[in-house]
């Protein structure tokens, strides 16, 4: 082995022993498992029949799990072109060893061992590079399912029971991925058919297929022998008859039957086999997965994928489906009694009553109760209240009850905001409030829509314990007489803002979870804040966002942990605390600060690489040019010297830590100093000389050169509304997104050192969705060196950006 090679196989040992969590010991190369061993007797990578030993080797007997690494010391020897060197390569090389584990392999092998491997979670792992270093290593993981090696798409190393989860997790996946094949069939099969009817006959067809008590039976096992006349005359009936007898309104049955009406004067499903075609692969493909033993929200998942491909669900629609772990996790927010009444104002497909459902019932079956079948059923008839707007939602919500062996939930097909909702409720008392709200409200008066905290506040009137809402996180600092007004009547107790990705595929929105007690006023009472970043899910292709490595039971846990106790885990970026006061914001953002401490040297070195970047392209006109990385190194070398990249090795002498800091904010260094720039439309900015500076991350917030500016200014830092600083040197003009600092000392030093500091605090606070206006900017803080006296040591910002790096260019 080479002698490199032999150091990857040590760091990589070090790694996996010190940073990941594995109940046994990692072995190098040669395992004492005999039953291994015969395995690899005859693999080596020379094709000689002799002994092939990977680089490392993981055995846990008691768990079932076998996992092989192939490493290389280089990542250009990661995988080569055929896959057909398994001596030079390493995912040749895992690949070749993980084949002898492939069952036409395995059956040349005595019994013992085929017996003693039959049940195995085996995985191979190709590794390249450094380990050390982030950007220069490669990983490909492959595990061993139907006889097959599989890349399982795996960039890094995980925990030993995340890799148990990925054959967990196998099952869920053929699931999920039959589920969306089948919705998009369905959605093909019905592509002449409105996307707003769609759902509607789904949801008809699913009833006439359901199986209780031989209501409908003749639908069921005669279809396939009847016409699409004959279908089509039948649906309606069937209908009627299933829902009757699961004690459905009468006038609930007539609302979705109308729906339908459509059916019997459309060409293409009177004159096709489309409607035939479809309850088929409902009945062989789809409701037969509704009976898996998982946790999984399969009958959910169903409806999500079939909405998506619809186009039905998407924010820019108002509808956003909630993921199935949140709805659990709004009935675990709060101290839920068996005698709860659940309400949901905008119940869509009935998820969130489905959770408090189950929630209710798991406490009955836990409890001492006698008569836990009636109770169980009272929940059913009496504990569950909905309503749902849209007709297509509600008769997916109708649906998906049956289904779950609830079809008498009180879900009712009208607006929340309607007298008639408002006399239900006064008579069926709720007392749990849940609401996803449609997103996208607004007060025009053209077109008016109910906007998020409106939903949230008469939900909050309406139950008597607690609400819950998940909401965009404009809700929580927007529309502060709406927000005082709740708190007068109402206690915030926890705000969670959710990751990023939470709807995805579907949608992509910020958003954040907020519970009340409610009739009680909060009294500026102390709010948790808690940044849920990541919830352990991972999007994939066919399936959406998974519990892939089954990390959400954790993540909960260590959440809940921290909010009953949160005193004893505030660290403000994640966790705070705050007394929250009249026209103060509900966001975590608001409230929490970065000192000084996480800086380091490498942050303003960014600085200063990014800086030398943008003035290398304007100096050269490349601003705007789409030109490749390769280019861009060849006129960099051509016009700095081959001496620049000896830069990188520069060390500065002058130490952040050896330096006093302190805090100050924007008036206090600036005064009077502080501007706004001035919107100018694209159409009527006129081509010139003049930087237009704007909302963006790059190009040193440069968007433009113009002649016409409506004023100008030179050498200021400029804060754009999503908390990003540049330092600006010569004249320049800018949008009313871009706050101007100006100071007589600074300089390009002084405010690239600014401009590191002010957007590493404060970054993390701003989006699209909450910009930093200057109320808001204005509230936060500045960490600076300071002389003696606790004034700003500009000399100090000065000397030190000058030592760093690529600095010693901007001297011309």
């Amino acid at each position: 082995m080479a002698k490199n090679e032999a150091r990857t196989d040590i760091k990589l040992f070090n790694y996996l022993t010190n940073k990941k969590k594995f109940v046994k010991e990692w072995g190098p190369k040669k395992t004492t498992n005999s039953h291994i061993q015969d395995v690899l007797s005859k693999s080596s990578k020379s094709g000689k029949m002799n002994r092939g030993e990977p680089d490392l080797i993981y055995l846990n007997e008691a768990k079932k799990l076998l996992i092989l690494i192939e490493n290389k010391d280089k990542i250009t020897d990661h995988k080569s072109k055929n896959g057909s060197r398994p001596k030079d390569y390493a995912v040749d090389g895992i690949k070749h060893y993980l084949k002898f584990f492939l069952l036409e392999n395995l059956l040349k092998e005595k019994e013992t061992t085929r017996n003693y491997l039959e049940d195995f979670k085996i995985i191979g792992i190709a590794f390249s590079g450094n380990i050390d270093d982030s950007l220069n290593h490669l990983i490909d993981t492959f595990i061993i399912a139907d006889n097959k090696i599989k890349d399982i798409s795996v960039k890094e190393f995980l925990n030993e029971n995340d890799y148990i989860s990925l054959f967990e997790n196998l099952d869920l996946e053929l699931i999920t991925n039959n589920i969306s094949k089948s919705s998009n069939e369905i959605n093909r099969l019905l592509r002449s058919i409105d996307s707003q009817k769609r759902p509607i006959l789904l949801s008809a067809l699913m009833i006439c297929l359901y199986d209780k008590d031989d209501i409908g039976k003749d639908f069921k096992d005669s279809y396939l022998n009847w016409s699409i006349k004959t279908i089509i005359r039948n649906i309606p009936n069937t209908i009627n008859d299933i829902l009757l007898n699961e004690n459905i309104n009468q006038a609930k049955i007539d609302v979705l039957i109308n729906e339908l009406a459509f059916i019997k004067t459309d060409n293409d499903l009177n004159n096709t086999s489309i409607l035939k075609d479809i309850l088929i692969e409902l009945q062989n493909n789809v409701i037969p997965l509704f009976n898996k033993q998982t946790s999984y929200d399969i009958i959910g998942k169903f409806y999500e994928e079939f909405l998506r491909y619809a186009g039905v669900a998407n924010v820019k629609k108002g509808i956003v489906l909630t993921p199935n772990h949140i709805t659990k996790l709004f009935t675990e927010l709060i101290e839920m009694k068996t005698n709860d009444i659940v309400f949901d104002p905008c119940c869509g497909t009935g998820a969130f009553l489905i959770s408090g459902m189950n929630k209710l019932i798991d406490m009955i079956c836990d409890s001492d109760i006698r008569n836990k079948q009636e109770r169980m059923k009272n929940i059913k008839q009496n504990q569950l209240v909905g309503f749902e707007k849209s007709n297509t939602m509600y008769s997916l919500a109708i649906s998906n009850m049956l289904f779950r062996g609830d079809g008498k939930s009180k879900i009712f097909n009208i607006d929340f905001f309607s007298q008639e909702a408002d006399d239900i409720i006064k008579e069926m008392k709720p007392s749990i409030g849940f609401v996803n709200p449609p997103y996208g409200g607004s007060d025009n008066k053209t077109n008016p829509t109910k906007k998020e905290i409106q939903f949230l506040e008469k939900m909050l009137d309406c139950v008597s314990r607690y609400g819950i809402i998940i909401a965009p996180l404009s809700t929580y600092f927007k529309d502060p007489l709406n927000r005082n007004r709740i708190l007068s009547k109402h206690t915030l107790k926890f705000v969670i803002n959710m990751p990023n990705e939470l709807f995805q595929p579907n949608a992509s929105t910020h958003t954040a979870i907020a519970v009340f007690e409610t009739n009680l006023p909060h009294n500026n009472k102390e709010v948790t804040f808690y940044n849920l970043s990541d919830d352990g899910f991972v999007l994939s292709k066919n399936k959406g966002r998974t519990d892939t490595y089954n990390k959400w039971n954790s993540i909960k846990n260590d959440l809940f942990k921290k909010l009953e106790n949160p005193k004893l885990y505030i660290d403000d970026l994640t966790l705070t605390q705050k007394n929250i006061l009249k026209n103060d914001e509900w966001i975590i953002q608001a409230h929490s600060k970065k000192d000084n401490s996480f800086l380091s040297t490498n942050d303003f070195i960014r600085t200063v690489k990014e800086y030398f970047i943008f003035t290398v392209k304007k100096k050269l006109n490349l601003i705007n040019k789409n030109i490749d990385e390769i280019t861009f190194l060849e006129i960099l070398l051509e016009n700095y010297s081959k001496n620049l990249f000896q830069e990188k090795d520069k060390e500065s002498k002058i130490k952040l830590e050896k330096v006093s800091w302190k805090e100050f904010n924007y008036e206090e260094i600036f005064g009077e100093n502080i501007s706004r720039g001035m919107r100018l439309i694209e159409s009527d900015r006129l081509s010139g000389e003049i930087p237009y500076h704007s909302a963006t991350e790059f190009n040193n917030g440069l968007t433009d050169s113009i002649s016409n500016p409506l004023f100008l200014e030179k050498d200021a830092l400029i804060y754009t509304t999503f908390g990003k600083c540049f330092y600006v040197e010569g004249e320049f003009t800018a949008s009313d997104e871009i706050s101007i600092f100006k100071h007589k000392n600074l300089n390009i030093y002084s405010g690239l050192f600014f401009a590191t500091v002010i957007t590493s605090l404060n970054k993390y606070k701003y989006t699209f969705g909450r910009k930093a206006f200057s109320n808001k900017f204005t509230k936060d803080v500045i960490y600076l060196p300071v002389k003696s006296k606790k004034e700003i040591d500009w000399d100090f910002m000065e000397n030190f950006i000058k030592s760093l790096p690529y600095a010693k260019y901007f001297e011309n």
